[in-house]
């Protein structure tokens, strides 16, 4: 019997599991949201230099935003467009263009 409830848990587990992780990105994003993605996105840049090895790659800005809209499941284009109309600067320092 004991291992029937365990199943169980088991289950209800992984559908808990993949119904988070098939959930719909948010588009509509907040000034939360983008803080939180802004502040990942800061404190993941400074530890990825302080950690650095020779042998080991640094990760780019734009890997570590993408790294951001999923953890929080967001929607990156979204971010992408609210970053652009409030932190023209940083938009432009993603993108890797020119501000113009």
């Amino acid at each position: 019997m004991n291992n029937l409830s365990f199943f169980r848990v088991f289950a209800a587990f992984f559908l808990l599991l993949l119904l988070f992780d098939c959930a719909s990105r948010k588009k509509e994003i907040g000034d939360r949201d983008l803080k939180l993605v802004l502040e990942y996105l800061t404190e993941a840049r400074l530890a990825e230099r302080l950690n650095y090895a020779s042998e080991q790659t640094i990760r780019k800005d734009p890997e570590i935003l993408e790294a951001a809209c999923e953890r929080y499941q967001l929607d990156k284009d979204s971010v992408m467009e609210q970053i652009r109309i409030k932190y023209p600067k940083t938009y432009f320092a993603l993108v890797g263009k020119n501000e113009e």
